[in-house]
């Protein structure tokens, strides 16, 4: 019993634009936290 595994150009969008809307939300809210700081404070905890 063998699994016929083949990947479609549209397989490979739909990982390409998961992959992207998801990097996009990981680093949303980081970035946003890092907006915020203070310029100093932020150099402070390098």
């Amino acid at each position: 019993m063998a699994f016929a595994f083949a990947v479609t150009p549209a397989l490979l969008v739909q990982g390409i634009v998961w992959a992207v809307v998801m990097g996009f939300f990981g680093g949303l809210f980081p970035a946003i936290r890092a907006a915020r700081l203070p310029v100093a404070t932020a150099l402070r905890e390098l």
